[in-house]
């Protein structure tokens, strides 16, 4: 489970990464649930979590991230087909600089396609 959910976490830091919204769109469940600052987003469709993505990338690339990079992950087992796993972020700056370290923990769950994304929780 643990390679298959590092997997996960590396493909969305690609899409991410790449500003393919509809790639990063592609990896979630809906309804799906963002809590940024303690607050709960509730995205009930694929064109909610889309454009919450969307807005989400367009503002870390206005603050200056150029690239995300997984730092750790560390994934707690729900059984066999679902996990909780925080990543330690590196947000990094044009010149490859640390500019932010930040943790997110993630649902994940197995899906017969592939694991998916059920909500992600900022730690700030």
């Amino acid at each position: 489970m643990t390679a298959a959910v590092d997997s996960l976490i590396h493909d969305y830091a690609r899409r991410y990464v790449a500003r393919d919204v509809d790639g990063v769109t592609e990896l979630c469940l809906y309804p799906f649930l963002a809590i940024r600052e303690g607050v709960a987003i509730h995205l009930a469709d694929r064109t909610a979590v889309h454009d919450h993505f969307l807005t989400i990338i367009d503002a870390y690339s206005d603050a200056g991230y150029a690239s995300f990079s997984p730092v750790t992950i560390d994934t707690r087992e729900l059984g066999e087909r679902a996990a909780f796993t925080t990543v330690r972020w590196h947000a990094l700056d044009a010149d490859g600089n640390v500019a932010r370290d930040t943790l997110t923990t993630y649902h994940v769950l197995a899906t017969p396609a592939a694991w998916r994304f059920l909500s992600y929780t900022n730690h700030f």
